[in-house]
């Protein structure tokens, strides 16, 4: 009697793990709850972008104000898409992607000792973390008064105060009040960043600007459609007008293909452990993995903080300065001396982090350590020299395509009588589908995590059963 029971509970136990196994809610419950926590988080965030700086009153054109200075387009850009609205999150993330630029800079053999941090593992990070957001204070304080103070000579934003209030008021409440507000934003959206870290999908601070970016497009679409076609126009312009916007459609999603094709391609090595034998099937062949664009969309993100930072300065400096003349010459992005530096300061990261993020010394020493070798090339130095050759050779292409891609826009914009931040490509472009692609691939690795585990129950299940067969 007590092995018929025994039976029957092993029988409803599979019947169970049946419908676990084909349920996917069921059978992924970690991962949907790690995305509905992500999706909620960002719905928080979105509501928080709507907060206006308490005591700010925002003119009637601030939004088309701060749309049409490429200080604020950088900001949005980086920081979340959050300066629109002016609201408590109007920094974003921004200060904090500056800081991390200027500490990952550094710890490469420039200070010894952010390099042993940044070679001492789990425990150095947390240091150079700690560091990076030290240094985030003074980089949000710095844009928050250059914020203000753009804003305000512009007459944009004012305080919302009675005739009593005026005077000394603004000064204080300007730059002591309100760039605190803006600094506890900016932690604020660190720390929900570290949340979808922890407990959602993907890196937080790229969803972050990743959301920020994404809901904005709606609204360039909008604008790009009433750029060509105007109401009230003669049918032969309207038409002309229309068959304009659906080339840009087109293109742009063209250009979405090419870059995400870019993305994804890489050169396989071959490599092959001693004593293994040859391999005939190609299919089963293993291979090293090196991507034509190794540093991903940090070149980009890079490129766009160095330039924002003389930018920055400018702000606060003045319009009339010899330097916010230099800036406004030089390093805008509406002139052929500012595009071009852009795009030689995202080929330049380009190369520094490829080589950060692939170490050719490393890869050859382990190999060598395992017995894996590079089939017609010696262990060591030699696959170390051509290990470091193909990741230079792909980085020209990746770095080159990554520029061509960032400056497309204001190419376009000097061309055309299109707004850059309407024009197709752009940093924006190229972070958006570098952190979607890097999010699908973190939730197909969960998801092949989770059906290794299911098929380890499966035969642990299948074999109690068995034994109590047996037993019966």
């Amino acid at each position: 009697m007590a092995k018929l029971k025994q039976s029957k509970a092993t029988s409803k136990t599979k019947e169970k793990n049946e419908f676990a196994r084909g349920n996917f809610f069921v059978r992924n419950k970690d991962l949907v709850k790690r995305i509905v926590f992500t999706l909620i988080v960002l719905v928080i965030i979105r509501a928080g972008t709507l907060l206006t700086v308490p005591g700010i009153e925002l003119s009637e054109s601030f939004k088309a104000g701060v749309d049409n200075q490429e200080f604020f387009q950088l900001l949005a850009t980086l920081g979340g898409g959050t300066i629109g609205q002016f609201s408590i999150l109007a920094l974003g993330v921004s200060p904090y992607i500056t800081a991390s630029i200027i500490v990952q800079l550094l710890s490469t053999d420039v200070i010894p000792v952010l390099t042993r941090w940044n070679k001492s593992g789990e425990r150095g990070r947390r240091k150079l973390d700690k560091l990076t957001k030290a240094l985030t204070v003074p980089f949000a304080i710095m844009q928050s008064i250059a914020t203000i103070f753009t804003l305000s000579t512009s007459g944009l934003i004012s305080p919302k105060w009675g005739s009593s209030a005026a005077g000394s008021g603004p000064a204080w409440f300007y730059y002591i009040l309100v760039p605190t507000v803006m600094l506890g934003g900016t932690f604020l959206m660190l720390w929900v960043a570290d949340q979808i870290t922890i407990r959602g999908i993907g890196n937080g601070v790229s969803i972050i600007i990743f959301t920020g970016i994404v809901s904005s497009m709606p609204t360039n679409f909008v604008n790009t459609f009433k750029f060509w076609i105007k109401q009230g126009e003669d049918p032969t312009i309207l038409f002309d007008g229309v068959l304009k916007f659906l080339i840009y459609i087109v293109a742009f999603v063209f250009v979405i293909f090419i870059v995400v094709l870019m993305n994804e391609a890489e050169r396989k090595v071959p490599i092959q452990q001693t004593g293994s034998g040859l391999v005939d099937a190609k299919d089963h062949t293993p291979y090293l993995p090196l991507k034509l664009n190794n540093a991903g969309v940090i070149p980009v993100i890079f490129a766009s903080a160095i330039i924002s930072t003389p930018m920055t300065v400018a702000q606060i400096v003045g319009e009339n300065s010899a330097f916010s003349q230099f800036t406004q010459n030089y390093l805008s992005f509406s002139t052929w001396w500012g595009i071009g530096i852009y795009g030689v300061l995202t080929v330049l990261f380009t190369f520094l982090y490829a080589q950060v993020q692939i170490n050719p010394e490393k890869i050859a020493e382990d190999f060598k350590k395992s017995g894996t070798f590079i089939p017609g090339i010696k262990p060591g130095k030699d696959t170390e020299k051509f290990l470091q050759g193909t990741i230079n050779r792909l980085s020209v292409i990746g770095a080159i395509f990554l520029a061509g891609i960032a400056v497309l826009p204001y190419i376009i914009s000097k061309v055309t009588n299109l707004p850059s931040s309407l024009a197709i490509g752009g940093t924006g472009l190229v972070i958006i589908i570098s952190v979607a692609i890097q999010t699908v691939q973190q939730l197909k690795g969960r998801l092949i995590q989770q059906s290794f585990i299911d098929k380890k129950q499966e035969k642990f299940a299948d074999a109690n059963e068995k034994t109590n067969s047996h037993i019966w």
